[in-house]
């Protein structure tokens, strides 16, 4: 009898023990508008998800994409949920109040939120798809659209706890993003391009104005021109390393 209760106690602190050994998991959303089957423009779409499953991989992190409505138990083993808006509203599928409950439980409870909002209307209705109302209980929004810089400007990380230096990357149009600590600034006029916060529970949320970093925009050879309003290919150098860098202290454990 005694031996039987040793192994059931084995079998219970095995059970409730984390697997360290398991590589963290990033679930990439696809079921609210973007990379759906009808496109706006290819060029937005092009190597987007293979560029990130090569960043994940050099995480050594593994890739879960996301098809379905978002739940609590979807959500049970993701260290990371990246959520990229729309590019057209024709695609646009809202958040329902459950994702929405869903998702804020999720961070509470310690895990990761990376979601970006891009400008126009056109391109999100910004009260229908929801996100305020997840990333507003944490001390974030987006809000209107910043109409007085230049096509393309660019913008440049805050070397901080995040971003080991000034990483260059797209910047074309944007939503004001309100509260939150910068963690990214435009090039032109000094708005917020990208802020985050930290729960007291070790979860976090980096909420951005745009979506063009997310998409991976930004070539190795796209150099900022002032002089001509950056009329170059999408500039900035940095995006792919600016990605991975923010998935990486996004799935790192918050020490408390």
């Amino acid at each position: 009898m005694r031996s039987f209760f040793l192994i059931l106690a084995a079998a219970l602190i095995v059970g409730c023990t984390p697997k360290t050994s398991e590589r963290p998991r990033l679930m990439f959303d696809l079921a609210h508008g973007q990379f759906q089957d009808v496109f706006v423009d290819p060029s937005y779409y092009d190597y987007v998800i293979p560029g990130y499953q090569e960043i994940l991989d050099s995480l050594d992190i593994e890739y879960v994409p996301n098809r379905e409505e978002i739940t609590a138990q979807s959500l049970q083993d993701i260290d990371v949920l990246l959520m990229l808006s729309p590019l057209a509203r024709s695609t646009q599928v809202p958040l329902t109040e459950g994702e929405k409950k869903a998702i804020s439980d999720y961070i509470r409870g310690g895990g990761s939120l990376i979601i970006m909002i891009d400008e126009e209307e056109y391109r999100v209705i910004l009260d229908e798809y929801g996100a305020n109302d997840i990333t507003g209980q944490f001390g974030i929004r987006v809000g209107e659209d910043i109409t007085d810089v230049p096509g393309n400007c660019g913008a440049v990380s805050i070397p901080n706890e995040i971003f080991g230096g000034r990483r260059e990357v797209p910047y074309s149009g944007s939503r004001l993003v309100m509260g939150g600590i910068p963690g990214s600034l435009c090039m032109e006029g000094g708005y917020v391009h990208g802020a985050y916060t930290v729960t007291p529970n070790g979860g976090k949320l980096y909420v951005m104005g745009e979506t063009m970093v997310g998409l991976l925009m930004g070539y190795p050879d796209g150099e900022r021109n002032v002089h001509h309003n950056m009329q170059t290919r999408w500039w900035g150098k940095d995006s792919r390393l600016f990605m991975a860098e923010l998935i990486a202290w996004a799935v790192k454990k918050q020490e408390r």
